[in-house]
Order: structure tokens, then sequence, then C-alpha cells
């Protein structure tokens, strides 16, 4: 008989995803939520920089969405654990939608500091629905669809960052401000009736005093500090943002400074890395069946050669090989993302999963913002080749790290035998 009190698996492993109604409920409504994000995202942008005419009120924009992720990210993971998931993701969307809507009562031409709290107040929710929407998906799958699971959102996510800037800016342009919120608000409201029908479960609680804020929040710091798997899983990620923040301001720099191209060419590269993530994800889902036991070798040698790609492209030499190197970056990306939310999904207990996922997404983040600040300053003072170079061996350290010591780890977890089934009662 057991005696903690984890919340049993629903998902049923041999159900195909197609047809379990819970995943289907929740990849629908995370998707909708997601669409609204990005189109959102680019229409601020947009807003603010028609409003100012400036560089740098643009860049106010990822300070704002970068504050909640530090002040709220670890104390989020608490009340994801404390409350049901499914009405954590609903209300979290509900809340944008109706941020959206005070918006609709401001005038058409509102100030700087009011979009900024706006971005501010969009970001803050999202801060609850992704712990919500990991801790979720484990339980609504099964563990041995879980990485299936990753990877198919992984692939709709890239297929929306490909396609939604393009219509969002013409909707804008064509629609105006407000018309464009009350479409936005539309997605998101739509996504809520769908994410409460979402099988989530949450924390079951048998304490007659349960454990203080304080004591919860501290339980998740300890629980990732007690296991090799997530303390890997934590060092290799911090450092992979590390290297990949630097990076994703470079682009601009590297095309105009080291190739002499015009800064319009930078669309270039990124379009072809984003035909190279949208490849990856293909191929990470389509290879499901053999990752099952590999995620832990997948993870190191994706950030390996997400690495030597970067290292190959900071020599390019012309603009035809740069983008053929950020190709094969692109190609990687999914199968880090998707390994690392295995990972973490499949050796964490449930009734940590919320913290759990909310620190190590905070410890993340805060080095990502770290290297994105520090990017162009590298960039001045050493070259921007150098300083590509540099956060290219960042990489290829996470990689050294991870397949040093990831891959002794077996790839089991709470909840789970060695066959990756959840562990039930009559197995104990």
């Amino acid at each position: 008989m057991i005696t903690d009190n984890r919340t049993p698996w629903i998902g049923q492993d041999g159900r195909s995803l197609w047809r379990n109604e819970g995943f289907l409920f929740l990849c629908a409504g995370q998707c909708l939520s997601q669409l609204a994000d990005a189109a959102l995202r680019i229409v601020i942008l947009i807003w603010i920089y028609q409003l100012t005419r400036s560089g740098m009120a643009v860049s106010l924009v990822g300070l704002a969405e970068a504050l909640p992720f530090l002040l709220l990210g670890a104390v989020a993971g608490v009340f994801v654990d404390r409350w049901n998931r499914a009405s954590t993701m609903a209300g979290a969307v509900l809340v944008r939608a109706l941020i959206l809507g005070l918006f609709l009562l401001a005038p058409e031409s509102p100030s700087l500091p009011l979009i900024v709290l706006m971005a501010v107040g969009m970001s803050a929710a999202s801060q609850f629905f992704q712990p919500a929407s990991s801790a979720a998906l484990p339980v609504v799958t099964g563990p041995a669809r879980v990485g299936q699971a990753n990877s198919l959102l992984a692939l709709l996510t890239s297929g929306l960052a490909v396609l939604t800037p393009g219509p969002a800016a013409l909707l804008f342009a064509t629609a105006g401000a407000q018309r464009t919120l009350l479409a936005l608000g539309g997605m998101y409201v739509l996504a809520v009736p769908l994410l409460l029908r979402v099988p989530a479960g949450g924390r079951q609680r048998h304490e007659d005093r349960p454990p203080s804020f304080r004591v919860e929040l501290r339980a998740g710091w300890d629980y990732v500090r007690r296991s090799p798997l997530l303390r890997v899983i934590l060092v290799v990620r911090c450092l992979t943002m590390l290297g990949i923040g630097a990076l994703s301001v470079l682009d601009i720099v590297f095309v105009t400074r080291a190739l002499h191209q015009r800064s319009e060419v930078v669309g270039l590269l990124f379009m072809v890395m984003g035909a190279g993530e949208a490849m990856g994800s293909v191929l990470v889902f389509v290879s499901h069946d053999w990752l099952q036991q590999r995620y832990h070798r997948l993870l190191g040698l994706a950030v390996l050669a997400n690495g030597m790609c970067n290292l190959a492209y900071a020599g390019a030499p012309t603009l035809l090989i740069a983008a053929a190197l950020l190709g094969g970056v692109g190609l990687s990306l999914p199968a880090i993302t998707v390994a690392a939310a295995t990972l973490l999904q499949r050796g964490t207990d449930d009734s940590v999963m919320g913290r759990v996922v909310s620190v190590i997404g905070t410890a993340a983040s805060v080095a990502m913002i770290t290297s994105t600040a520090w990017g162009g300053v590298l960039a001045d003072l050493l070259g921007v080749r150098p300083a590509i170079g540099l956060a290219a061996m960042v990489l290829i350290i996470a990689a050294l790290i991870a397949c040093a010591f990831l891959w002794m780890l077996p790839m089991v977890g709470p909840g789970y035998s060695d066959d990756t089934r959840p562990t039930t009662r009559d197995d104990v």
C-alpha cells in the first residue's frame, strides 16, 4: 500500500493521441492561446514603433515580458500544484482576454506606458499557464505518450511561429488596433471551454493543515536539488539558454558587420532557421517510438549539434553558407525542447510538477535574459564572430555535461517502471 498523495495517471498509454479526448482539448486550447500570444506580440511591437519611432521603446517590450518571469516564475508553481490545472490554464487565458477587453475601452492611440503595462499583464498570466500545461500533459497522455505529445506540440508551435507574424501584421494594418485586439481576445475566450475540459487533475490534499506557502516553495527547490536527473537538466538548460540568448540578438549584427549585407537580409536567415525548426519538429514526432528510451541521449546530441552549427556559423564566409548552418541550428531546436520537457515530466512526481517546471523555467529565463543583455556588448568588445563563437562554446559545454551525466541515468522516475508504465497501487 502506498502512502503518498500522487495524482494517478489518467492517460492511457496504449491509446493513440488522436483518440485521447483530454489531449485533444489540451492541444486545441493551447494552440488557440499560443496563436493569440504570437499575434499579440507582433501587434504590440508594431504598435509601439508606430507611436514612438524608437527602437529603445520597442526594446521595452522584451523587458516588460521578462519581469514576470523573474518575479512570478517560481512563485506561480506553488499555486499550480495547489489548484486544479485545467482551471488554472483556463483562468490564465481568461485573464488575458479581460486585459485585452480593458484596452477596447482605451483611446485609439493609448500611451506607451499603457501598452507596456498590457505586455506585463499578459506575460504575468503566462507564468501560470505554462507550468500548468506542462504539469497536465503527462497526466493526460500517460508517461509512454508524453514524448510523442511534446513533439506534436513542438511541431504545432513552430508552425504557428512561422505562419502568425504576416497575417497578424496585415490584420493590424487593415483592421486597426481595436478590432485586432477584439479578434485576439475572441481567440482567448474560445480557448477557455476547451481547457476546462482537460482531465488534468491537481494535487490531492489529505492534510488537516496544508503546508505554508513558504514550505511548499522550498519543497520545489529541494526536490530539484535532491534529484540527479533534474540537477543535470537545470544546469544544461541554463547553459543552453546562456548560449542561445546571446545568439538570438547577434544575427542582424553578423549580417551587417561580418557578411557586409543589408540588415533586411537577416529575414532570409530567420526564414531558413524556421524551416529547419519545422523539419526538426517533424523528425522528432515521427521518431517517437525509437526515442522512447533515448531522450536523455537526444538532449546531449541535439545541444551538441546546435553548438557545432553555431560555431561553424561564426566563421561562415558567405550568406548562403550562413543560411545553411542556421538551418541546422533550427533543425536541432525542437529536439532540445522536446527532450528536456519529456525528461523533466517523466522524472518528476506529479505532486510537485508545477513547482519543478517553474523553478527550472525561471532559472533558464534568468540565464537567457542575462545572455541577451550581454550579447551585443560582447559583439562590440570582441567582434561579432568571436562573440558568436563564445556563445557556441557555451552550448558545446552544455552538451558535454548532458552526455557525461544524463547518459548514465536510467530513463525512469517517480511513478514509472522500466517499461515506462505508470506505477499503480497494485504494482506496489
